[in-house]
């Protein structure tokens, strides 16, 4: 998808504290939590789950016209790979977690979130079938 270039500022290159490079528990940090990744907004997205179910899901989902309608699921203005975003949102909810918190907007309620899944798939599946439906990675 193409994305505006007048919201997306260059950062500044940085040397992380810490790499993840794949599902990492965060007990050595004193948190009942896992960091995994959850390509698909972007390359480098992750989503980190606690022990008792709350998932910090980032921007793998909003609430609609980004916090404006609360409690009301909807895809982020953009995602770099729209298909691999899906993925990892279903393999975020396959985790059953209890609530869903994101970048923009209240909790969700992962039921809600999962029909929303299922919109977006049938909304993907009819864009790739007309070929209208590219990623920066393509």
């Amino acid at each position: 998808m193409d994305r505006n270039k007048n919201l997306h500022a260059q950062a500044e290159p940085f040397e992380p504290a810490v790499l993840i490079r794949g599902e990492t528990s965060l007990e050595d940090s004193g948190l009942a939590a896992r960091v995994m990744p959850t390509p698909g907004h972007t390359a480098g997205s992750v989503s980190v789950l606690t022990d008792d179910g709350h998932l910090v899901a980032g921007d793998l989902i909003a609430n609609s016209f980004m916090g404006l309608i609360p409690g009301k699921p909807a895809n982020p203005p953009f995602h770099d790979n729209p298909r691999q975003n899906l993925v990892s949102l279903r393999r975020m909810l396959a985790l059953n977690p209890a609530t869903l918190h994101v970048g923009h907007g209240t909790l969700l309620d992962p039921d809600r979130v999962r029909q929303c899944a299922d919109r977006e798939h049938g909304s993907l599946a009819r864009l790739e079938a007309a070929g209208r439906l590219a990623t920066r990675s393509e």
